[in-house]
């Protein structure tokens, strides 16, 4: 306040408000304490004068905090209140709830006959079991529910051992088999071989059964020309073969033949001798003793020969007693 006692403009360009004049102190000067409370009027000024400028600004901004942050009852037109929301994401996940998402329809193989008996459950929508019950894959296979990750599991726990089961089955019928197998060969194959030895002796019994029949048959009636001759050369043979002069006559036959073997080979070994050297001299005496050989070996040569048409004639015989038939 100026001494006249009016409003003194501040420094910011305002007026400060009157304030009661503090009683003076009686000091050495007289007026050093009202200069003291003036200066103190003069800041004390400013302070309040920016305090009134930064108040709109904080207010403002709580506003716009206020109407980002979310309020119950507060919500779109067009949207749903959260609660909803959570309870309808709650349903679509809960197996138990009928308006869950996550299940799928598999299909189980069943006997035709036991087709008419299967009907969807209480939990189930019977839409989606027609559906699924059109879809299915091939006849005989009826659909089965699955919901959640429990159902899922407990399909995949019921595959595996319906895997378990195969592979134990199948187990069970390669030890049948092989069982089987070592059966077969030591019992059936080894009794198959026995049959098949006495199937071949039944036949030669057979065999022999029907001659004897055939034979007994015409008994009674006259032999034939061809017949007789027949029976005669039959005996002939039989009498031949069963005379011992037979085997003696054949180990002549091949005694000769060693014989003959052996001059054969003494022929070759003569024969491969080297000669004499062209234009050298034989002794006569040489020559003459050669000369004999030769004749000699002629002479065997041609008793040989004698020996051998003897052999082949006697052979063809032998051939013709044994085979009165072959021509």
């Amino acid at each position: 306040m100026s001494l006249f006692g009016q409003a003194k403009p501040s420094l910011f360009g305002q007026s400060q408000p009157a304030q009661p004049a503090a009683p003076a102190q009686n000091t050495g000067f007289g007026f050093g304490q009202s200069q003291q409370q003036q200066q103190g009027n003069t800041f004390g000024a400013s302070i309040q004068q920016q305090q009134p400028q930064q108040m709109p600004t904080l207010s403002q901004s709580q506003a716009q905090l206020s109407n980002s942050l979310w309020q119950p009852g507060k919500e779109t037109p067009h949207q749903k209140p959260i609660l909803e929301q959570m309870k309808l994401v709650t349903e679509k996940w809960d197996p138990a709830n009928p308006n869950c998402v996550f299940k799928y329809y598999f299909y189980n193989k069943v006997d035709e006959s036991h087709v008419p008996y299967y009907k969807p459950q209480s939990h189930e929508d019977p839409r989606e079991w027609e559906e699924a019950l059109q879809n299915k894959p091939a006849p005989g296979f009826m659909p089965v529910l699955c919901s959640g990750y429990a159902g899922v599991a407990d399909r995949l726990k019921t595959q595996k051992r319906a895997v378990s089961d195969f592979n134990t089955r199948l187990h069970q019928i390669n030890g049948s088999l092989d069982a089987i197998l070592q059966r077969h060969e030591l019992e059936t194959e080894v009794r198959a071989v026995a049959a098949r030895r006495r199937q071949t002796t039944i036949s030669e019994r057979c065999l022999a059964l029907a001659a004897r029949i055939q034979v007994l048959r015409n008994r009674g009636y006259a032999l034939s020309g061809d017949e007789d001759d027949l029976s005669s050369r039959l005996q002939t043979l039989e009498r031949e073969v069963q005379d011992p002069a037979v085997g003696a006559r054949e180990e002549e036959l091949w005694s000769r033949l060693i014989v003959l073997r052996d001059y054969a080979d003494q022929l070759s070994k003569e024969l491969d001798k080297p000669t004499a050297a062209e234009g050298e001299s034989i002794d006569p005496e040489r020559e003459a003793k050669a000369k004999r050989v030769l004749e000699d070996y002629e002479k065997q040569i041609q008793h040989i020969k004698k020996e051998l048409e003897a052999l082949s004639t006697d052979y063809a015989e032998w051939e013709k007693t044994r085979n009165p038939d072959s021509k």
